[in-house]
């Protein structure tokens, strides 16, 4: 159960106005929505992205570790005022699955939208790492060693160094599988990678869901 502070807020001075939304045209869009760390734990960039053309319709910068009502105004956003085409509302839109936006979803339903949870966003993972690859661009390397797991993926490293540990395996030529594991089995697994850059950035994202599911700081 969310604290009072993490309450979906709804009403005046808030940019998620069903009313407002509910007028907007609905179309066959299909969407993928999350936050991710941008920028060594301090920095979280959300992202709206539409899988078929790879397109951003929103994007927001968050200085503190995201909840409903960020997730909320990035959605609303993205389907008032997107970077790209008409205001619309999507027919679905895909959540990491991840029980801190439970509050949102039968808001959601309510203007018409499905919602999907999913292990893996694969379009929204290909965004945060173009966007974490453009940043590293221009960090000077003295700062960011490109072997430097602590910058590059800081969510990887803090569990491997208190909370459980990783594998990573070529698929025999077919792709990427990695997994994160503690004492209690498999915490998170993506068996869909083509790149082992791709398996560590969506080690990075899941990791990051099911760090925050556990209260892992």
């Amino acid at each position: 159960m969310p604290d009072e502070t993490t309450r979906l807020k709804l009403g005046k001075g808030v940019a998620f106005v069903k009313t407002r939304l509910r007028a907007l045209p609905l179309n066959d869009d299909i969407w993928e929505a999350d936050f991710g760390i941008l920028d060594d734990g301090v920095i979280w960039l959300g992202l709206v992205v539409c899988p078929t053309s790879g397109a951003i319709f929103a994007s927001e910068i968050c200085d503190h570790s995201p909840d409903v009502n960020d997730l909320a105004n990035l959605l609303a956003h993205a389907m008032r005022r997107p970077s790209i085409g008409n205001s619309r509302r999507p027919a679905r839109i895909r959540l990491h699955d991840n029980s801190m936006w439970d509050e949102l979803i039968p808001h959601l339903h309510e203007l018409g939208i499905e919602v999907e949870a999913a292990k893996r966003l694969k379009s929204y993972q290909s965004a945060m790492q173009e966007f974490r690859n453009e940043l590293r661009k221009d960090q000077p390397t003295a700062e960011a060693p490109s072997g430097d797991m602590d910058n590059l993926y800081p969510t990887v490293a803090q569990w491997v160094k208190g909370c459980g540990w990783i594998e990573i395996g070529d698929q025999e030529g077919l792709g990427f599988t990695v997994k994160a594991l503690d004492l209690g089995g498999v915490v998170f697994e993506d068996a869909e990678c083509r790149s082992l850059a791709e398996a560590l950035a969506s080690l990075e994202s899941g990791l990051v869901v099911a760090m925050k599911q556990r209260g892992i700081n």
